[in-house]
């Protein structure tokens, strides 16, 4: 996607305060979020491939409608430890700025009953730890959101509701606190704060600081998406 993009001046915007292109990443975020959610609500059993390239897609469609700043790119690889080759789902580049790093990544991940027991959990993390499968973990291990200070994990909730998930999905977490694992730190600020009590139906937003294998903090915006209204 990004080689189809016409050449750019790689300086930045004068017209976006230094901080203030993340905010109006999330807030263009979580609008579209609600525009994709109506055009896939009922998609209980589809592909995380399938639902993230319509994800991908229909962000990019929209920025360029509203003139948005930003660039995103389905499947984006992030500077990688030696021996793991990872792509985030979604990098987003600012027009106006590096495209060879990505301001901002967003991981998604399906929440849904009909996983084995091995997979229920991938929202947090895999069942096999030298793979690094979980979406929370990847972002702890610095696979994702790599060097970045803030990112966002996009749940599609395909079966239950999103309150069931996010105390599903905080048990899980609570689970790793207790276990005092040596390969990473959990504490209790990777628990979901949530933002919205919920509100509305299609979806809810809460976040978490993450700390990382190199002792940084990554805050971590969770978007709970609900297909099955």
């Amino acid at each position: 996607m990004l080689k189809d993009i016409k050449p750019v001046v790689n300086i930045p915007n004068p017209s976006h305060k230094k901080g203030s292109i993340i905010n109006k990443l999330i807030v263009f975020l979580e609008d579209t979020l609600l525009i994709f959610q109506k055009d896939n609500n009922g998609k209980v059993d589809a592909s995380e491939e399938e639902l993230n390239q319509k994800l991908s897609l229909i962000l990019e469609v929209y920025s360029r409608k509203k003139e948005m700043v930003f660039i995103f790119h389905h499947e984006t690889n992030q500077k990688q430890k030696k021996g793991h080759n990872r792509k985030v789902d979604i990098g987003i580049f600012n027009l106006h700025g590096d495209l060879n790093n990505p301001i901002y990544t967003i991981e998604a991940k399906r929440l849904t009953t009909t996983f084995s027991k091995n997979r229920e959990k991938e929202y947090v993390l895999g069942s096999i730890p030298e793979k690094i499968t979980g979406g929370i973990e990847r972002f702890k291990h610095n696979l994702h959101g790599a060097n970045l200070e803030r990112s966002a994990l996009v749940a599609y909730v395909q079966r239950k509701d999103n309150k069931h998930w996010f105390v599903k999905i905080n048990n899980w977490i609570n689970e790793q606190i207790s276990l005092k694992t040596k390969t990473l730190i959990w504490n209790t600020s990777d628990l979901l704060v949530n933002t919205c009590k919920f509100k509305d139906d299609r979806l809810a937003k809460s976040f978490s600081i993450s700390r990382k294998v190199d002792k940084s903090d990554i805050t971590l915006n969770h978007y709970f998406v609900n297909l099955n209204i």
